[in-house]
């Protein structure tokens, strides 16, 4: 089971959005993301959390 709250997912959500934003400024409004696209960053970002820490 995740240990995620509902915030986590806000903040996660919040981050999309300001990339969304940031790629439409730059290539125009009407410019869309891949939903594979998308798939594949969450699935990359879900990647690195599974790895261990190591703070040295």
């Amino acid at each position: 089971m995740s240990d995620r709250t509902a915030a986590d997912l806000e903040r996660e959500l919040a981050m999309l959005a300001s990339v969304r934003d940031r790629l439409r400024a730059s290539e125009g409004a009407d410019f869309r993301i891949p939903t594979t696209a998308v798939d594949q960053v969450l699935d990359e970002l879900s990647d690195l959390e599974s790895l261990p820490w190591d703070p040295t």
